[in-house]
């Protein structure tokens, strides 16, 4: 049996990173790479965007998004939702995104756990141009397959946020760190891709 007693194990629970069983997430002391995990494994976030129809108040929506294992989300957005509307009016907005998403590794602990890592992504959300829209289609619908099939008639463009003006992740205990862009930008694809879209 276990001589460790109850209140070691108890302790030992406490301090160990959530998500042991989330394959190649990097651990929670090096906040800039599970931001970059996190945004290549999970599939969904909310946008808080500046709301027209409220005055410019905050408005928060879900999103799905894709970043290809880039670090740099791209977005498939109807005319039809409210976020694309908010985004003509005021193109600024914060992507945050949380670990309690994928459905697995935050099982034991509240999605607001530091352990349960999140990543606020702060920038420009604009349409992508002709380029951008073939790379961002590729990512979007290898991570999502049924938005290739989505109506045409709902008015669907592809967007990106670029550029990314500012970077948090929380991962571990003691605060949520700002991580400098090009630090969180110029990290590889690392072990945790889960595969690119051709």
């Amino acid at each position: 049996g276990d001589a460790r007693s109850p209140m070691l194990v108890l302790i030992a629970l406490a301090i160990t990173p959530a998500a042991q069983d989330a394959g190649d997430r990097p651990p929670g002391t090096k906040p800039a790479e599970v931001g970059r995990w996190l945004a290549a494994n999970v599939a969904w976030g909310t946008m808080a965007t500046a709301s027209e129809t409220r005055g410019g108040e905050p408005w928060g929506n879900v999103v799905s998004f894709a970043d290809n294992c880039t670090g740099t989300p791209f977005f498939y957005l109807s005319k039809l939702d409210e976020t694309s509307r908010d985004l003509d009016f005021d193109d600024t907005a914060t992507l945050t995104v949380s670990e309690n998403a994928r459905g697995v590794g935050c099982d034991k602990v509240d999605p607001q756990d530091p352990t349960c890592a999140r990543l606020s992504l702060h920038g420009r959300v604009r349409r992508t141009n002709s380029t951008e829209d073939r790379a961002a289609r590729q990512a979007l619908f290898h991570k999502h397959p049924a938005m290739e099939h989505w109506p045409t008639n709902h008015g669907f463009s592809t967007y990106i946020m670029q550029p990314i003006h500012d970077v948090f992740v929380l991962s571990y205990y003691g605060g949520a760190h700002p991580i400098p862009v090009d630090d969180y930008l110029r990290l590889p694809a690392g072990p945790w891709c889960p595969g690119r879209a051709a």
